[in-house]
C-alpha cells in the first residue's frame, strides 16, 4: 500500500512539473521588459512597479559572438528594471561571461565578467477597446563607440510592437505581432516580423500559456505570479531547450 501511494505521489510530482513547463507574469524575463518570451511585445507593467530576478539562458539563446576558447556556454543573467509611469518602463541588465582567469589559456574557465546593458521601452498608443496598444522599444542601446561600430552591443536590437487581447468566455487570448531590427549580424536572424499568441485561462488569471515565432525557431512557455508576488518563467527555446527565471515584481506604490 505504501509502494503504491509513492508511485501516486511520484505520477501526481511529474504530472506538476510538467504543467509547470508547459504551462506555468507577463515579461520577456531575460531582459526584465515585459513582453513574451523571446519577443517583445507592447504590454506593460503598471506604473511604479519595480523588477529584479535571474535567469537561465542556454547557449543557444546567448549572441554568437559571446563565447571563451570559440564555444559558446550556458549562462545566467540578472537584471533590475523599474516602471516609473505606465508608459515608460527601463531595464539593467548583467549576462555571466566566461572567460580564462587573467585571460590566459592555461588558466581555468569560470564566470569572470559581465556583459552590461540597458532597455527602454515606450508605449505612446495604449490598448483600446477597437485599437491595439503599440510600443517601440531598443535593448542594449547605450554602449561605446569606436570610428562609429560598437564594441559590443551583442543585444542591441530595436522595435515597434502592437499587442491586442480578446475575452472568450472569460479567458483572455493576447494577439502580438512586432517588427524587430537587430544590430549585428549574427543576431540577423532573429529580426523581420516576429510575434506570438498568449492566452490566460479565466480560472487563474496569473497564468499565461504563450507561442511565438521570434523571427527563426517556435518557443514554447508559460509564466505565472505567484502571492501578487513572485513571478516564474519557463519556456523551451524551438521547443528544445531549457530557459527560465524567476523574479520579484514589487509594487513601490
Amino acid at each position: 500500500m505504501k509502494q503504491e501511494k509513492m508511485q501516486k505521489f511520484r505520477a501526481f510530482i511529474a504530472i506538476l512539473l510538467l504543467l509547470l513547463v508547459w504551462t506555468s507574469g507577463r515579461a520577456q524575463q531575460y531582459t526584465a521588459t515585459e513582453g513574451l518570451l523571446h519577443v517583445p511585445s507592447a504590454d506593460m507593467d503598471k506604473k511604479f512597479t519595480a523588477r529584479v530576478g535571474i535567469h537561465y539562458m542556454p547557449k543557444s539563446l546567448v549572441p554568437d559572438m559571446m563565447t571563451v576558447d570559440g564555444e559558446k556556454f550556458n549562462t545566467f543573467s540578472y537584471y533590475i528594471s523599474l516602471t516609473p509611469l505606465d508608459w515608460i518602463q527601463v531595464s539593467f541588465v548583467e549576462v555571466s561571461w566566461k572567460f580564462h582567469q587573467d585571460l590566459i589559456p592555461s588558466n581555468p574557465i569560470k564566470f569572470y565578467s559581465k556583459d552590461r546593458h540597458l532597455s527602454i521601452k515606450l508605449r505612446p498608443i495604449k490598448e483600446g477597446r477597437y485599437w491595439p496598444s503599440v510600443a517601440v522599444g531598443a535593448d542594449d542601446f547605450w554602449g561605446r563607440k569606436d570610428n562609429g561600430y560598437s564594441e559590443s552591443n551583442y543585444f542591441r536590437n530595436y522595435y515597434l510592437a502592437l499587442t491586442k487581447h480578446f475575452d472568450i468566455g472569460g479567458n483572455s487570448l493576447g494577439t502580438h505581432l512586432t517588427f524587430r531590427k537587430w544590430e549585428w549580424d549574427f543576431n540577423h536572424r532573429y529580426e523581420g516580423v516576429v510575434g506570438g499568441l498568449t492566452f490566460q485561462p479565466r480560472f487563474y488569471k496569473p497564468l499565461r500559456v504563450i507561442a511565438e515565432w521570434d523571427g527563426c525557431e517556435m518557443n514554447i512557455g508559460a509564466d505565472c505570479r505567484l502571492f501578487n508576488l513572485v513571478q516564474l518563467q519557463m519556456f523551451l527555446q524551438d521547443c528544445r531547450y531549457f530557459s527560465g527565471g524567476v523574479c520579484l515584481a514589487i509594487k513601490l506604490m
